[in-house]
């Protein structure tokens, strides 16, 4: 069932979704997961990220899956993923290049997956912008389920909390230990954890589930989210407990996804239409006022043939031309600077999926 055909399920009540060999469900981490028991989750795909870790010590319970794509995070949690690595209870994780680098043999393993050197085949994963909620979706996708449900996706961050020390950039740190509201039990965060700004530029992680959203919409996989206070309204929701039972009748998102919302260059081949609305936005209007400026001196020097008239109508007509000149150059820039930012992209990638590689057969 496609997620259109999930909204016309909605409307007809002709069918209920239960879950299957084919569903996985997407752990988040935020504060509704709390009333979510993941041992009873232990018989189907689940995939768990970041710190959370920490939780699954204490009730002796591990997802199937786990990803941290999170440059910081990676990093700041390395000798402790490294831990769930040798434990060998985690069957597969999707790990930054620069955390595999780091870990060194800990990491030569086909049980490590390298997400740059993944996105380099412009797979479900090149999805733009990389978030470790939104890309274990897509990554569940990639493994072959076709049905996927979000759990503790609350998408409600507080930026900065209590007990946090800005550091370079967008970069905190915990130096103290506070009653964190982002997070579903005490004790996720410690002192010492370095960590991003959640939303960077605004709605970032909002705007990353609704363009995996779209792709996942693309290729026919089915998405729901199971809160239905999330911040995430472009899925459908859907009752856990009901889903896991008898079945369940999922009600339809509150936003209605566009394929347009997916501007990443890598998609499809939509780059250049993305390149072109985003320069439009940029120099549209300088533009629109040079052509009327041309025009304008034009319609001047044809109405009025005086010389006065025509010095003022070739004026206009320099200016304009002018503009235009710097406005095409304006353009070539941009363009050259794109082309360039996406070949460093995928030289980028292809770099990772050569070093991918050489951890694997040595």
């Amino acid at each position: 069932m496609t997620y259109l055909g999930a909204m016309d399920t909605v409307q007809t009540g002709s069918a209920r979704l239960r879950v299957d060999d084919e569903t996985a469900f997407v752990l988040g981490n935020g504060p509704s997961l709390a009333s979510v028991s993941l041992p009873a989750l232990s018989p189907y795909a689940t995939i768990g990220m970041n710190a959370a870790y920490r939780y699954w010590r204490e009730i002796d319970w591990r997802p199937r899956y786990y990803a941290c794509v999170d440059l910081v995070v990676g990093m700041s949690h390395k000798d402790e993923i490294a831990a769930l690595i040798e434990e060998e209870r985690i069957e597969r994780f999707l790990l930054r290049s620069n955390l595999i680098e780091a870990l060194g043999s800990v990491a030569r393993t086909r049980r490590v997956v390298n997400f740059d050197a993944a996105r380099a085949g412009r797979t479900l994963l090149s999805v733009d912008p990389p978030t470790t909620g939104s890309h274990s979706a897509l990554w569940a996708a990639e493994m072959g389920y076709r049905k996927i449900v979000i759990l503790g996706v609350d998408a409600q961050y507080k930026e900065i909390v209590d007990g946090a020390r800005r550091g370079d950039g967008i970069e905190l740190e915990i130096v103290e230990a506070r009653d964190n509201p982002n997070y579903f039990f005490k004790g996720y965060q410690a002192p010492g954890d370095k960590y991003n700004i959640p939303n960077p530029r605004p709605d970032l992680h909002v705007n990353a589930w609704r363009r995996a959203a779209a792709r996942l919409r693309a290729v026919n996989v089915d998405i729901y989210n199971g809160n239905p206070a999330s911040g995430v309204r472009c899925l459908p929701f859907i009752e856990l407990e009901a889903f896991l039972g008898t079945g369940a009748e999922p009600t339809p998102a509150d936003e209605n996804i566009n394929m347009a919302e997916n501007e990443d260059g890598a998609d499809h081949g939509a780059g250049g239409k993305s390149r072109r609305k985003a320069f439009i936005a940029a120099y549209g209007a300088g533009v629109g006022a040079a052509l009327a400026a041309v025009a304008l001196g034009l319609v001047t020097w044809v109405a009025f043939a005086s010389p006065s008239a025509a010095l003022l109508a070739l004026a206009c007509a320099g200016a304009g031309a002018a503009f235009i000149i710097v406005f095409s150059l304006i353009y070539m820039r941009f363009a050259i600077l794109g082309h360039l930012a996406r070949q460093d992209a995928e030289l980028t990638a292809l770099r990772a999926r050569v070093t991918d590689l050489e951890r694997l057969t040595n």
